[in-house]
């Protein structure tokens, strides 16, 4: 009988994560979670990483393997999307952390990052075969178009739900023309892409904005918590009534993520742009992550 502990963590623009598993019997368990909000993507200046981000970062993984320790965890993964690849001293930081904690981080590049997001839900959690998977981060955006559950043209927009908030909301929600901007800036992203033209039916979103925009929704009575999809028009409906900044607004977003209170409406924006640029009718909220698609590698690299 094979077990092992594996700890993952997943260095965001937003927040950082550990998640632990256990592997035994050819079956994978979590057993462990914590998440900080860190809001690295703030702590830039002129593109760089400036020495308080680097110390936040340094403390959070300093004590996340700390609690890998206590739990005897011997498989241990970090790795960074755009937190630490878009900025200039991405490997300065690499070897700062390194020298300093003794963690090596893996810095995955936006195609492995769309398709390790894609291999997390590829074999469960799809409920077809065709479709576009997003995943919306703090910092960027991963979206994958696929057909026979194989992607046939994928990309990552270089921007997230904690860039679209730091570069055009004023104050806490978008108005009309900061969503506006938001929504021109998605789509001149996408564009640039130059995806293969294509509708779809389902757009398959993995993390936290998407499956925050579902408890908003439930929240708000809009669904019900046994619905597994979203029709795309519940999107301009959410945003319509959160669209002042007043009290009773932001108590919204409280009572269901307090931390998510400022990044959730542009990830909202985000997602309902994605959708209607590729005409979909329904979003799916997945369960697993980029966390889970990193943990399969894991495995098939020692072959189990």
């Amino acid at each position: 009988m094979i077990k092992m502990l594996y700890g993952i963590v997943d260095i965001g623009s937003n927040t950082i994560r550990l998640k632990i598993y256990e592997y035994k019997n050819n079956k994978i368990k979590s057993v462990f979670s914590k998440k900080k909000t860190a809001g690295l993507i703030a702590y830039r200046d002129d593109g760089k990483l400036n020495d308080e981000g680097i110390n936040i970062l340094s403390a959070i993984l300093n004590k996340f393997n700390k609690i890998m320790d206590l739990l005897n965890v011997s498989k241990r993964y970090f790795f960074a999307t755009a937190s630490l690849r878009n900025i200039s001293n991405t490997y300065e930081i690499i070897g700062f952390i390194k020298e300093k904690l003794g963690i090596k981080i893996h810095i995955l590049d936006d195609e492995t990052e769309a398709q390790l997001s894609f291999n997390s839900v590829k074999d469960i959690g799809l409920r077809s075969d065709e479709g576009i998977l997003t995943d919306v981060g703090g910092g960027s955006c991963e979206i994958i178009i696929f057909e026979n559950k194989t992607p046939i043209d994928k990309g990552s927009l270089p921007i997230g739900s904690l860039s679209c908030y730091e570069d055009y909301v004023g104050v806490m929600f978008p108005n009309k023309k900061e969503s506006e901007n938001i929504e021109k800036r998605v789509i001149k992203e996408i564009e640039d892409l130059d995806f293969v033209k294509t509708h779809k039916k389902y757009l398959f979103g993995v993390g936290g904005t998407v499956r925050n925009l579902k408890k908003l929704l439930v929240h708000l009575n809009f669904i019900n918590e046994k619905e597994d999809t979203i029709p795309v028009y519940l999107l301009d409906d959410v945003l319509d009534e959160l669209k002042y900044n007043n009290k009773e607004n932001f108590n919204k977003i409280l009572k269901v993520k307090a931390e998510r209170i400022h990044t959730l409406v542009p990830g909202i924006i985000i997602i309902k742009t994605i959708a209607k640029y590729f005409h979909i009718e329904k979003i799916c909220v997945c369960k697993n992550s980029i966390r889970e698609g990193v943990l399969y590698s894991l495995l098939d690299a020692e072959g189990l």
